[in-house]
């Protein structure tokens, strides 16, 4: 095998390096996050939070009804206990009693619809909870064939590396320098070349570049600098 070919398959194993790589950090997010099943958690727990919320303010506005109903007890009691025998005193308590009953009304009101929304709410979340269960349990599922997949990345990827350990020992120290200095300034160090061309920058070669090329060294494009490789 020649110099130049095997720096050619040594750049293919590290771009395959290169790509396990990102591919197993993709999957290894993928495991960790899961957009459709976040969403769903996010929406339940504002869901929950919102009703929460409008429960913690029934109960409060319930109990300062009850304590209105308590007080037009009351009066009811002064009015009808016939302890009081004065008119004025009286229209006086009938008219207090107008007032917290109107002001009862209006709590009434206002609980009637918030029990309203409390029943919307929970029917949303119910609805929300089986979005969330069904995003958990695809999700659940990827995850398992996520996690096959990342095992033979992992198998694949040690390979990969015990190759490139093998090609390395085989490539001389100055052509591993050369290949690193190229690669350093293009991205990629090694083009092949076709019908006399040089496939990294399309520019012909000339008769001796292609003539060196056949040969064990290695030899770089006149225009682009990269190292050919001639199959």
């Amino acid at each position: 095998m020649s110099l130049a070919k095997r720096v050619y398959e040594l750049q293919g194993v590290e771009l395959s390096i290169q790509g396990h790589i990102r591919q197993l950090e993709e999957m290894d997010l993928r495991i960790r996050h899961n957009d459709p099943f976040e969403q769903a958690e996010a929406g339940l727990k504002v869901a929950e939070s919102e009703r929460a919320g409008i429960e913690k303010q029934y109960k409060e506005l319930d109990a300062e009804a009850e304590a209105l109903r308590a007080q037009i007890r009351q009066i009811t009691d002064k009015l009808y206990g016939g302890k009081i025998k004065n008119p004025k005193e009286l229209v006086g308590y009938e008219q207090e009693a107008g007032m917290v009953k109107a002001s009862l009304a209006k709590k009434d009101d206002v609980l009637l619809d918030m029990m309203e929304k409390l029943e919307s709410g929970k029917a949303g979340i119910r609805k929300l909870k089986e979005v969330y269960k069904t995003a958990q349990g695809a999700w659940e599922s990827e995850k398992i064939e996520l996690n096959v997949l990342v095992d033979g990345a992992k198998k694949e990827l040690v390979e990969l590396e015990k190759k490139r350990g093998e090609l390395l020992a085989s490539i001389d120290k100055d052509a591993l320098a050369a290949y690193e200095g190229v690669k350093g300034r293009k991205g990629q160090a090694v083009v092949k070349v076709e019908q006399g061309r040089c496939l990294g920058c399309r520019v012909a070669l000339s008769v001796s570049e292609l003539q060196r090329a056949r040969g064990n060294a290695i030899v770089t494009c006149g225009n682009c600098g990269r190292i050919l490789y001639l199959s």
